[in-house]
């Protein structure tokens, strides 16, 4: 009898796409990325007894900063593709303080240890019900930890493009970000406050419309969507991206959402 487990689309997407997710879109994250940890860090002389949770860790790049910044702290990273956790331990290996494991953002649990911290980049827009599931992980704090969460909100810029992307999505019925309004309410529900909420905007540069397609579709977020919906949908939006971007290298400057939140109480 075969019971081993069959791979959702999401995480069969990530598993083909992982290599190629990190070597394109890391170096383009990396300031971003950089911002994040440098957040939480300054947080680090308040911060409770415990370990730091890192969901949505991808190919781990954040987990080297975060062990030298946190030498005492475990980090428990976790990812919902093997490929992606494969990556992320084979960056960390000479971290002793960094554990990887496959895990479900949707469903975090650490009944053994308290959580003083919470990092996430750029996984929370990805994830169903992002706010809820942002809810949940405030719930996994001890009183006085923080949460770090950087996402990409569903307007990244004026014009540009991530702008293309996101009104190619619209179009197609995809993408709804009514979500963000609940952010804020959602984790004052659960006994948090918000102590940072800021935009934070870096140059990124890609070769050319086709590339950062072709890119965003087999390395990125959008494979998922590809799987699901097939190759014709993504090669017709690829054409409409294509045709309303300038010709030539693109350079552009998408701005994140930053939120640090705290953990006041046990609600």
């Amino acid at each position: 009898m075969n019971d081993e487990r069959v791979p959702s689309v999401a995480e069969r997407a990530w598993d083909e796409a992982a290599s190629g997710y990190d070597a394109y879109f890391g170096p383009r994250f990396a300031p971003y990325l950089n911002a994040a940890v440098g957040a939480l860090a300054a947080c680090s002389g308040g911060l409770p007894p415990g370990a730091i949770v890192v969901p949505c860790a991808g190919p781990g790049r954040e987990l080297g900063p975060l062990a030298r910044a946190f030498p005492e702290r475990s980090i428990l990273a976790s990812d919902l593709a093997s490929e992606m956790v494969k990556l992320a331990r084979e960056r960390n290996q000479a971290w002793s303080n960094v554990h990887v494991a496959r895990g479900d953002a949707t469903a975090l649990s650490y009944p053994d240890q308290p959580i003083a911290a919470l990092l996430s980049v750029f996984g929370l827009q990805l994830l169903p019900n992002p706010d809820q599931t942002l809810a949940s992980w405030v719930e996994l704090l001890a009183p006085g930890g923080v949460a770090v969460i950087l996402y990409w909100p569903r307007e990244t810029e004026a014009q540009g493009p991530f702008h293309s992307l996101t009104r190619l999505m619209r179009v197609a019925g995809l993408g709804e970000g009514e979500w963000e309004n609940a952010l804020v309410s959602q984790v004052g529900a659960h006994g948090a406050r918000v102590r940072a909420d800021v935009q934070l905007s870096f140059s990124m540069q890609h070769d050319d419309a086709q590339t950062m397609w072709t890119a965003l579709t087999r390395l990125g977020p959008l494979r998922t969507l590809g799987l699901k919906r097939g190759q014709a949908l993504i090669d017709a939006l690829g054409a409409e991206f294509v045709a309303e971007l300038p010709e030539g290298r693109l350079e552009h400057t998408p701005s994140a959402r930053l939120l640090v939140l705290e953990r006041t109480s046990t609600q």
